[in-house]
């Protein structure tokens, strides 16, 4: 897990130094964090049951707006597609730092990592249509 919190820490720090570029992609003020997670096969229900009790109150705490959740119905994989919302790139920020340096992270996130295989994520902003 302590990889993961790098790569975290990693990410925040290459947005932050690439913001100008970034900005110039992002079409309107709202920024959108997407979370692609990959669970462990038999685990679907414990996460889910994770994910309500613990990781979405403590995300919604530290400043995420969550605007949707789903799961992958077809096919061999358990994915859950996790969708946050935030006013701008500063208030994502200031929620991901918030986030990972909480006291409560570090057991969260033990539980998290053994019930994944993997998670991908993006930011993301809307179309022009």
């Amino acid at each position: 897990m302590k990889a993961v919190n790098t790569f975290f820490g990693i990410i925040t720090i290459l947005i932050l130094l690439s913001q100008s570029n970034g900005m110039t992609q992002q079409l309107g003020d709202k920024v959108y964090w997407m979370s692609i997670i990959e669970v462990s096969v038999g685990k679907l229900e414990s996460y889910h049951a994770f994910n309500s009790r613990e990781l979405l109150p403590l995300m919604e705490e530290n400043g995420y707006t969550t605007i949707a959740v789903w799961q992958t119905i077809v096919g061999n994989i358990e994915e859950v597609i996790f969708v946050s919302e935030f006013e701008n790139m500063e208030a994502y920020h200031k929620a991901r730092v918030s986030l990972l340096s909480s006291i409560d992270w570090q057991t969260v996130s033990k539980k998290l990592d053994s019930l994944t295989k993997s998670i991908h994520t993006r930011l993301l902003s809307t179309a022009p249509f």
